[in-house]
């Protein structure tokens, strides 16, 4: 068996401003993560998307687990442009979120409406689009892995959502739903073995137990 560990990015900017670039608490988050993830052993492959906050996570997360191999850059890992989501969504009359519960409310119907198909002129990536991408991304890494390796992959909740609904065959809302709980530097495990990949744990933050405050899903 291989094991491929998706870790979510640190805590990042303002959602509909600066985003790709960690906090403080995010280069918090990924050199805790490191600090306290040792226990996985010798690690294969290191792979990131090539947004700054995959790059960055990845930075942080090597300060603390010194040895590390270097890290890949693939664009297929990169998290999908919530804003041109969001700003299609209110294009087409969804009201501005004035609380948090109506955020979310608006998140799950504009990627509804992404995901729906029915106005992939709106947006710069479709839905099916992204979702391919992510899932060649996962099979590029688990080809590469031998029996008994582990690569270790900084992505984005999109994406690893989107990795959840390849393997469990989620609806696209299901898949949604997942990304909303998805933790700053948690880590998804997916196991390799004899060609087929498994999820086997989703969204760990064991390293983040004794410092409620570093935990974040921004």
């Amino acid at each position: 068996m291989a094991d491929i560990w998706l870790i979510r990015h640190g805590q990042a900017g303002a959602l509909m401003g600066d985003y790709d670039r960690l906090s403080p608490t995010g280069w918090a988050q990924a050199r805790r993560a490191g600090e306290r993830w040792r226990h996985l052993g010798d690690v294969h492959r290191v792979v990131h998307g090539s947004m700054r906050r995959h790059r960055e996570s990845a930075q942080g997360f090597a300060e603390t687990w010194p040895g590390l191999p270097a890290p890949e850059e693939d664009p297929r890992w990169n998290e999908f442009d919530h804003r041109v989501v969001m700003q299609a969504a209110f294009a087409a009359g969804q009201p501005t979120p004035t609380d948090k519960a109506a955020f979310f409310a608006l998140f799950i119907d504009a990627m509804n409406r992404w995901a729906g198909g029915q106005h992939d002129a709106d947006y710069t990536e479709t839905y099916g689009q992204f979702q391919a991408r992510v899932v060649a991304g996962l099979e590029a890494v688990q080809g590469a892995l031998g029996r008994g390796e582990t690569a270790l992959v900084f992505t984005s909740g999109g994406a690893i959502s989107a990795v959840c609904r390849h393997l469990l065959g989620l609806t696209p809302e299901m898949a949604f739903r997942v990304n909303l709980v998805l933790v700053n530097t948690g880590f998804t495990r997916v196991q390799v073995g004899r060609g087929q990949a498994s999820l086997v744990s989703l969204n760990v933050t064991s390293h983040l137990d004794d410092t409620p405050e570093l935990r974040t899903l921004a």
